[in-house]
């Protein structure tokens, strides 16, 4: 049973990121014969050690960051739309699908100083906007500028843009499924490996 120990100091207590783990550090046992007299001593000596918590297994890809069932890559480097949506494809996702407010929020706050090419384009400026998966785009959305066909996430929000123009890009996908039994995932310590 993990717990903590009546005398591990309060402080180690509360702290969110540390469970307690009793662990042996040396098992023992000496038994001699003595002109017919057994002595026995067994003995194990226990301590307790802070441990991190463990935290469960990522389901996004190294360097991706998972937010609301999705996973994210934001690349620095520079491409038109079409490239960036093929970039995107190549490493099994999309140029960045906006389903709500808080995930135009999310991008908008991680994209750092750059504008980064989204999952939204339209064929001319007489036609609605939609997303790479053809869905159209949402009424609560808005794009700024004017006359482009592409959009962006600028740090005011979405814009459009000549599908042109050499811009970083934002790639997801959804998060992957948690690990069930018999999939080849298991935990070791805090990471997660697979066999």
């Amino acid at each position: 049973d993990v717990g903590t120990s009546p005398t591990t100091p309060r402080s180690l207590q509360e702290q969110e990121n540390f469970f307690f783990c009793p662990s042996a550090i040396a098992v023992f046992a000496l038994t001699t014969h003595s002109k017919g007299k057994v002595f026995l001593l067994n003995g194990v000596a226990l301590s307790m050690t802070a441990q991190p918590r463990p935290q469960p297994c990522s389901r996004c890809p190294f360097d991706w960051i998972g937010y609301r069932g999705k996973c994210y890559y934001f690349l620095e480097a520079e491409g038109n739309w079409t490239s960036s949506r093929d970039n995107c494809s190549a490493l099994g996702a999309s140029l960045a699908l906006l389903d709500s407010v808080e995930d135009l929020s999310f991008v908008t706050r991680y994209k750092g100083s750059l504008e980064h090419w989204i999952g939204l384009s339209r064929e001319d400026e007489e036609q609605p906007w939609e997303w790479v998966n053809g869905s159209r785009l949402s009424p609560l959305f808005q794009i700024r500028g004017g006359g482009g066909l592409c959009a962006l996430v600028k740090d005011d929000g979405l814009s459009s843009s000549r599908c042109g123009a050499e811009k970083s890009w934002v790639c997801n996908k959804p998060e992957l499924q948690s690990p069930r039994k018999g999939n080849g995932t298991r935990r070791a310590q805090n990471l997660c490996v697979s066999s």
